[in-house]
């Protein structure tokens, strides 16, 4: 049941099979700008982010999703937002529908996990990661020092439309997500002048880059994709904006069923080496990393003369591939109150009705687990 459940359940952006090694691009010219960069510029990855704020109003933050790592720095991020006086974090991963629970949430005098993982469900029976309810606890424990201070609460709002595979002519069929949630993001910091920490997975949190439209099967570039929730804001706040890419492994050119591939041809991944593979963050725009090239990954198409500065303007690296590990399934998340809505849910998205009937209180968090770990491949080992 596992494999064929990972395997049905998978989302667009979660690709298997990754390439073991960097590939061979020479890379000897590049390390020494590359190292000096970082040696007279190191900041950690937590105050790489928050410093961004003193030039920005808007930092976009894009990741893989569901490593673990990656959300550990948005709660770490945090606390240093507030005590910078920033106090709204976006975040792509639940309802904004439910933007009312999670305001009463944040501001009670005790937490309640409970509900927390309810407003989780509520927008995605099978995503339900310890790490990404934690984002709400965190900024829990923030507004309980902020009210024995006498500072102003922090914010987390939910960006998403409601993903509902059972709608009649599908989930997004009456609605842009991309669009929504920059119209979330005017409405909520925007028009009241506030800055904000936008927390989403990699191609929602593109702002200049403009993602390619490509057909593999016939080699063909067909357009680009120019309205991405953080192109949307950044068209309209030119020079307010900074995009923060989350080391990642990169889809293939040569297509989706092909290996992945380690970001610039692996350049990043060498350099770090020389630091310990110690966790940092840096700049891209105006600087050495900004010249990088790649001639193996999906991100060059339509861009012949591709630079990792067109593609994002920071990036953190915080270890090496192997060495990741990825979210946990929130303990209970499913139980018998929510069971029977998670196998409707699975019904919708075209589960087998099996291996739907095979879902029990006891395995659910377990099968759904293994979809959170289907990830890298053997870039791992």
């Amino acid at each position: 049941m596992k494999n064929n459940i990972l395997f049905i359940l998978s989302i667009p952006f979660l690709f298997t099979n990754c390439q073991n090694q960097p590939t061979s691009q020479e890379v000897t010219e590049d390390k020494d700008p590359l190292i000096q960069y970082l040696e007279e510029n190191w900041q950690s990855p937590s105050d790489y982010v928050t410093s961004k704020f003193e030039a920005h109003d808007y930092v976009f933050v894009g990741e893989y999703h569901r490593v673990q790592h990656d959300v550990q720095l948005i709660l770490d991020v945090i606390p240093k937002l507030h005590d910078k006086e920033i106090y709204n974090l976006g975040i792509e991963f639940a309802d904004y529908r439910d933007q009312h629970l999670v305001d009463s949430l944040l501001v009670l005098e005790k937490f309640d996990r409970d509900l927390a993982r309810e407003i989780m469900f509520k927008s995605s029976p099978d995503w339900g990661y310890k790490e990404y309810i934690d984002i709400y606890e965190v900024a829990w424990q923030v507004n309980q020092k902020a009210k024995e201070e006498g500072k102003p609460m922090f914010r987390v709002v939910n960006l998403m439309p409601h993903y509902d595979p059972c709608k009649e002519g599908g989930a997004w069929s009456e609605v842009d997500p991309d669009q929504h949630m920059a119209d979330v993001i005017f409405k909520e910091f925007v028009e009241k002048d506030e800055k904000a920490l936008i927390y989403s997975g990699n191609h929602h949190a593109f702002t200049k880059y403009h993602q390619p439209l490509y057909d593999f099967a016939n080699d063909t570039l067909l357009g680009y994709q120019s309205k991405r929730m953080g192109n949307i804001i950044e068209d309209s706040l030119v020079g307010k904006t900074f995009n923060i890419y989350l080391h990642g492994a990169w889809r293939s050119a040569n297509g989706w069923g092909e290996p992945m591939v380690r970001p610039v041809n692996g350049v990043i991944d060498s350099i770090m080496i020389q630091f310990e593979n110690k966790p940092v963050g840096f700049d891209v725009v105006g600087t050495p990393f900004g010249e990088l090239t790649s001639d193996d990954g999906y991100y060059i198409k339509g861009y012949p003369d591709f630079r990792l500065d067109q593609y994002c303007d920071g990036y953190v690296y915080t270890k090496p591939f192997k060495e990741y590990y990825f979210v946990e399934m929130e303990e209970g998340y499913i139980h018998e109150d929510n069971l029977d809505d998670l196998k409707h849910y699975l019904h919708c998205r075209n589960v087998p009705q099996e291996l739907i009937d095979a879902f029990t209180v006891e395995n659910a968090n377990e099968e759904l687990q293994e979809k959170a770990e289907d990830h890298f491949g053997n870039l791992m080992k």
